[in-house]
């Protein structure tokens, strides 16, 4: 996305400007904006879900389920997609836990993520590992495990401890 060298619109060369592309010949511009993703933290006694990534970026290391939006998508209905995409259950979404920004890898570049996350409960089905998941872990809402796939992930652990203690009074 942003090794754009032709413009979309009428094939001449771009140039790339700090936020936006803009073509000498047309004058069109394409912006470069960050990339929407929503996950969400399923909660069942005392415990959140969090699943070990099967795919490169960051093979083998934890992630929240969930993953990018689609375009236009709400990102609600994003994140009960990823999660039935990624585990075969159902969720409902308790809360919105918050909005984190952070960097992902994606086909040679860096682009920025716009991590919109949720807290969830199971409604419907059995958790099992399935599209870009390798495994589904429960660990006890205390527990962070070292090997997090992402920066913004450590940040939402310590506010889903915190929402955590405000729901149960703690």
């Amino acid at each position: 996305m942003m090794n754009y060298k032709y413009c979309p619109y009428c094939g001449s060369l771009f140039k790339k400007r700090k936020e936006f592309f803009k073509c000498p010949a047309c004058s069109k511009k394409v912006y470069i904006n960050s990339h929407p993703t929503a996950s969400a933290f399923v909660i069942n006694n005392g415990k959140y879900l969090i699943s070990k990534r099967a795919i490169e970026p960051k093979k083998g290391t934890y992630d929240v389920v969930g993953g990018f939006l689609k375009n236009g998508e709400n990102p609600e209905k994003g994140v009960l997609r990823e999660f039935k995409e990624e585990t075969g259950a159902t969720i409902k979404v308790i809360d919105q836990l918050g909005i984190y920004l952070d960097k992902y890898k994606y086909q040679g570049d860096i682009v920025n993520t716009l991590n919109i996350c949720y807290v969830g409960k199971i409604i419907k089905g059995e958790i099992k590992p399935q599209d870009d998941v390798a495994s589904l872990h429960w660990f006890a809402i205390d527990n962070t495990p070292n090997d997090l796939a992402f920066e913004w992930i450590k940040k939402a652990l310590g506010d889903l401890r915190t929402w955590y203690r405000k729901q149960n009074n703690e």
